[in-house]
């Protein structure tokens, strides 16, 4: 069995993930939120470990692409 919990947003965040929601054709905002913290998680766990695999004597070269 699932187990569920209230969360609290503001009203101009809610309306954000209803318009989102409404765009990708979810069933529900829970749905959507679920989507949208699986982005999240994927995006964050490739630009971390980029940053952590990157030399800082090479900053310039990661940040500015100079060789």
């Amino acid at each position: 069995m699932v187990k569920y919990t209230t969360i609290r947003l503001s009203l101009k965040d809610k309306e954000r993930l209803e318009k989102l929601s409404k765009l990708m054709g979810s069933k529900s905002l829970a749905e959507t939120l679920r989507y949208v913290l699986d982005i999240a998680e994927r995006e964050f766990d490739k630009y971390s470990r980029d940053i952590s695999e990157t030399d800082a004597e090479d900053a310039d070269k990661y940040l500015y692409d100079e060789e």
